[in-house]
């Protein structure tokens, strides 16, 4: 096997981990001299970047690489873990070489095609010429191109052309100046500047610019007989024209001609048939004419020769059955076909076709035929063009082996790839088949574009259809997720990649994609599988960041938009000048330790958490991380992955709306209190048209209670928070305003408030209030007859020792603070009747504090002694 390698003719190279060249071949040798190295050094740099690449990523890859005046086709194919890279090169020069020859040959017929049909549709020479000469000039590569009009005294006229000063057009350019024209006219064939003009006097063809050209062609535009003038075309940078530019050029003369003469010609027949094959036999392709009836009325010699191997005149007279019948039916029927559309719907019709040629082989051809109509507008037959494509499709065949290798490759990686007919909806499926999806390779043949668009999942399947309407429409790639069924019913999560192609008429006719099952990613997060729709809106609008680090929280893989979100390179990261904790602000950096903890004691773990980070200008942006811990199956940890997404635009939104909530709520707040006021001041006033005692004790302690509830929303209003209030600060308001209203002052009835600063939700709040209230209320009536003294005392305070008893971790129980609160309200005036049942009151206001007690999900306990006490145990829920 070494010796093999040793000895192959083409260059193999063995590239270590760290760039190093440790093996090559004699072509290998000589490849790297070509590129100044030699083995032991460090790669050159040609191939250095992907080499590493493909160490790190331990996936193929393919690319060029010019050296030496030669064109190779490099492959990359990483070996075992840390043992580097094989480097294997093929010389593609003379491929290359034919492509662009092809190319080239094929742009030629394009333009003579388009300058032909320009010749018939455009009735003015000057207006074709400004049509024609631009694409000449660029088929030729040529700066300049002009046509010269032969007058009748021997001199010329500059008619038009490109490149050239505008205020030529119309110059006169004397025999004496232009020997050049006159020698090409004399001589009624294609002069070229190189071979005529030796000592540069006639370089210009009597023209003060164009001083650098160095080389040049012209072609007569006529016949000797009756020369219309030249058509020239002039380079500063071509050492030369080939003899296919001056067939090409020639060809385009001869178009002229025929556009000049046509009227002229137009009462001989024989004549413009005459012309026109040689029009044809000038065409670098096989062309042929026929009437309705299928009879060839003519053909240029390439395509009698190429085709039957016979002259031009022996094919006019037959219809293409005679001409077939000895070579293959199926082309026979092929013809009669094809040609039988054309002459029912019109127009031009393109088809590709094998042909057995007269040399025995068979071609591949792409037929362009287009019907004719005579001067009355009557279809007189149709007229063909062969472009013989047995090169490309060679080309296309090569390419064929290569999909062929990759879809290989896709099996053996767990992908399915398809490629979508859209002209007929034929699905050609490959690689992990049967593992994916169930079916047999013989089952999925059936499954064409619309079976495959029936197993998505329907409630992805309006969104996947319209992201590849979408696509079709604008040519973007297509990238979606979404659940695929599998034969037996079930599905499974597929990341779906792809790209729709265009055929020669920009029309969209394939698809062409790969299906990754993406089902444990999706597993390993619940929280991504709850907010699907958010994810995918998400990745919709944002673009992120996935990596890989090593267990240091190095990184060893960066993708996505790294650059726009951090505005850091790739390269910066992965060399270690600039690391992720660097960027993270200071004050979320403890996150990042909490969580690495967290991991460390979690094996295959998946922490979800957002922070903000500071980018290269300074700004800072918010950003929603997602890592997992991958470990192996003894539990250590081997890398880290995840993806990061930009959230700065909702964490923005987020603050506005709970800025715009707060004012919302505010204003309710305001509302309802100033609502409350009015509902308090009409039970005043209509308590004032009522002198029964009870009644207006009713309408008292019913205003104290719409009193209690606004002065609630009052403090809500003025609070920063609108969703809690400080309830030492709203208590201290209520008892004032209950002291007020049964005008008592402080020196009969001492109130004793002992209560801390403390926030209640306002669900706990309102019922509280009324609570406190009715017991205050209640005291200063009949705890206190005959404005006697005493003291009322009211506590207030949090059960701290709640988050101990249910047995929370410690940094839980060092941040949080119970929501567990008791109330104590006592008074030392008379006692509270003995006979009254409390569990079961007839009084409306202890009624209201038990119901009140219960809505809070309290319990309530009433001790009577020296004083009368009230204690309330309850949980603020706010």
């Amino acid at each position: 096997m070494r010796e093999f390698l040793l000895n192959s003719p083409d260059p193999i190279l063995r590239i270590g981990t760290e760039g190093t060249v440790l093996y090559a071949n004699k072509a290998g040798i000589s490849l790297l001299e070509t590129i100044k190295s030699q083995v032991g050094e460090k790669a050159p740099a040609e191939i250095l970047k992907d080499a590493k690449r493909v160490a790190i990523r331990k996936k193929p890859a393919q690319t060029e690489l010019k050296a030496g005046g030669k064109i190779y086709s490099i492959v990359f194919t990483p070996l075992l873990a840390s043992e580097g890279t094989i480097v294997s090169a093929f010389e593609i020069t003379v491929l290359k070489q034919t492509e662009e020859k092809l190319l080239l040959r094929k742009r030629e017929h394009e333009v003579l095609s388009q300058i032909s049909f320009l010749s018939f549709k455009i009735q003015d020479f000057q207006a074709l010429l400004y049509q024609a000469l631009p694409m000449i000039a660029a088929t030729l590569g040529a700066e300049y191109c002009s046509v010269l009009k032969l007058l009748p005294d021997g001199n010329f006229i500059y008619e038009t052309g490109i490149g050239w000063k505008l205020e030529n057009t119309g110059r006169i350019i004397k025999k004496d100046s232009a020997s050049r024209a006159g020698y090409t006219v004399l001589s009624s064939r294609p002069i070229l500047l190189e071979k005529l003009d030796r000592n540069n006097s006639i370089r210009t063809m009597g023209l003060e610019e164009g001083q650098d050209i160095i080389s040049g062609i012209s072609v007569l535009i006529g016949s000797i007989e009756k020369p219309y003038g030249i058509l020239t075309a002039h380079s500063t940078r071509k050492e030369k024209f080939t003899e296919e530019d001056t067939c090409f050029l020639n060809a385009v003369a001869i178009i002229f001609s025929f556009t000049i003469q046509r009227k002229e010609v137009e009462a001989a027949l024989q004549d413009k048939v005459y012309f026109l094959e040689t029009l044809l036999d000038t065409i670098p392709a096989p062309v042929f004419y026929k009437d309705r009836e299928g009879i060839y009325q003519g053909c240029n010699e390439l395509f009698a020769k190429m085709i039957f191997g016979n002259s031009k005149e022996k094919i006019a007279g037959h219809s293409t059955y005679d001409l077939f019948r000895t070579k293959s039916s199926e082309l026979d029927e092929v013809y009669e076909r094809m040609d039988r559309q054309l002459f029912q719907k019109g127009g031009n019709h393109v088809y590709e076709s094998k042909v057995l040629c007269s040399d025995g082989l068979k071609r591949d051809f792409i037929f362009n035929k287009a019907i004719y109509k005579s001067f009355c507008g009557t279809v007189e037959g149709l007229i063909g063009v062969m472009l013989d494509i047995t090169g490309r499709k060679k080309m296309e065949e090569k390419l064929r082996k290569s999909e062929e290798r990759y879809r290989l490759i896709a099996e053996q990686t767990g992908q399915l790839i398809y490629e979508i007919d859209l002209r007929n909806g034929n699905v050609e499926w490959a690689g992990a088949v049967e593992e994916l999806t169930g079916y047999s390779n013989k089952e999925i043949e059936n499954l064409d574009f619309y079976d495959w668009l029936e197993h998505i999942h329907p409630e992805d399947y309006r969104r996947v259809q319209q992201s590849l309407k979408n696509c079709w429409n604008t040519g973007d790639k297509f990238n979606e997720e979404f659940r695929f069924k599998r034969k037996d019913g079930s599905y499974f999560y597929v990341k779906n990649k792809g790209i729709f192609l265009r055929d020669e008429e920009d029309r969209m006719c394939r698809a062409l994609g790969a299906m990754v099952d993406i089902t444990e990613i999706k597993q390993s997060s619940e929280k991504l599988k709850e907010s699907e729709e958010l994810y995918r809106s998400f990745l919709q609008n944002f673009k992120g960041i996935s990596f890989k680090l090593d267990r240091n929280l190095k990184p060893l893989f960066l993708e996505g938009a790294l650059e726009e979100i951090t505005e850091y390179t790739e390269e910066e990261f992965l060399s270690g000048r600039i690391s992720f904790l660097d960027l993270v602000a200071p004050e979320d950096r403890s996150i990042f330790d909490r969580n690495r903890k967290k991991m460390a004691l979690s094996p295959n773990s998946i922490i979800e958490y957002e922070y903000k980070f500071r980018r290269k200008d300074g700004s800072v942006r918010w950003v929603h991380e997602l890592i997992h811990n991958v470990c192996n199956d003894s539990g250590e940890n081997i890398s880290y992955q995840g993806y990061a997404y930009d959230i700065t635009q909702r964490k923005k939104a987020e603050e506005t709306l709970e800025k715009a909530e707060k004012i919302s709520m505010r204003e309710i707040h305001h509302r309802i209190k100033n609502n409350l006021q009015i509902v308090s001041s009409l039970l005043s006033l209509q308590a004032d048209k009522f002198k029964d005692k009870e009644v207006i004790e009713a309408f008292r302690e019913s205003e104290n209670r719409v009193i209690s509830m606004s002065i609630i929303h009052e403090e809500l209003y003025k609070s920063k928070d609108v969703k809690s209030i400080d309830f030492a600060a709203y208590l201290r308001k209520l008892t004032a305003d209950i002291l007020h209203s049964y005008k008592i002052g402080d020196e009969k009835v001492k109130l004793i408030l002992e209560v801390d600063s403390t926030l209640l939700g306002v669900d706990t709040a309102i019922p509280l209030g009324i609570i406190i209230n009715e017991l205050f209320s209640n005291s200063l009536k009949y705890a206190f007859p005959k404005s006697e003294e005493g003291k009322v005392r009211i506590s207030l305070y949090r059960n701290e020792d709640e988050c101990q008893k249910t047995g929370e971790d410690i940094e839980k129980k060092g941040t949080e603070k119970s929501s567990r609160f008791t109330l104590i309200y006592s008074d030392n005036g008379t006692r509270f009747s003995e006979k009254v049942d409390f569990k079961n009151p007839k009084t409306l206001g202890l009624q209201l504090v038990k119901a009140l007690v219960e809505q809070i999900n309290g319990t309530i306990e009433l001790e009577i002694g020296k004083e009368t006490k009230y204690t309330i145990r309850f949980e603020d829920k706010g």
